[in-house]
């Protein structure tokens, strides 16, 4: 069993599903040989992820500082004619921060990390999807991860760099950004936090729930 199980893993590293820029994910290292799909975060994706989370937030400090910003080039007048670069590359005087956002199919994030970023290239977990340093979303406090991305494609990043996160399936009220480096053997660790709001849309109601505050705002009266 155990020489079957090892042809099954090698094979599955050297399938053309594991190849660096498709959305699979071959389920290897501790985990199990088998593609998982990585696009917009599915079901199945996320719940390959290991959730056994240790807090070790850093305090910001000038050798290893970890920064994460939403929407950082919103205001098109700050951006300055850059429109989404803005940020990219950029020190935070030329990014923004947003504490409340709109759901939508993505939200354009930046972060920061002036050390080395940890990634699992060259290594039997490069396809694990509990190995390497990601950007999850979570609700503050609350374990299962809503979305992801992966953002150790740079060892030691100059400046902001950038990305898009999915939001399409948030509804109104208080999230978390959590910069998590996923370990295979010790489990993932949280190294910053930082939280947000979306502010609509709203989801469904389910029968006999409550409807959202914002649903309930008495009609303004026409001037």
């Amino acid at each position: 069993a155990g020489a079957r199980r090892l042809l099954s893993l090698a094979a599955a590293l050297l399938s053309p599903g594991s190849a660096r820029g498709q959305l699979l994910f071959q389920r290897s290292g501790w985990g199990i040989v088998g593609e998982v799909s990585r696009e917009d975060s599915g079901e199945d994706y996320l719940a390959a992820l290991r959730t056994d989370y240790k807090f070790r937030i850093q305090e910001q400090y000038v050798r290893y500082t970890v920064d994460l910003l939403v929407e950082p080039c919103r205001d098109q007048i700050r951006a300055g004619g850059m429109g989404d670069a803005c940020c990219e590359g950029a020190s935070i005087a030329g990014c923004q921060h947003h504490y409340e956002v709109e759901g939508g199919p993505d939200m354009q994030i930046a972060y920061l990390q002036n050390a080395h970023v940890p990634n699992c290239r060259d290594t039997p977990f490069e396809d694990d999807p509990n190995c390497g340093t990601f950007i999850e979303v979570h609700r503050p406090g609350n374990r299962v991860v809503l979305a992801d991305v992966q953002v150790d494609a740079v060892e030691f990043p100059s400046g902001y760099l950038t990305a898009r996160m999915a939001t399409a399936n948030l509804c109104i009220g208080p999230y978390e950004l959590w910069w998590v480096v996923r370990n295979p053997a010790a489990g993932p660790y949280v190294l910053k936090t930082r939280r947000f709001f979306v502010r609509k849309p709203t989801c469904p109601v389910p029968e006999g729930g409550v409807p959202a505050p914002e649903l309930n705002l008495p009609v303004a009266p026409m001037p």
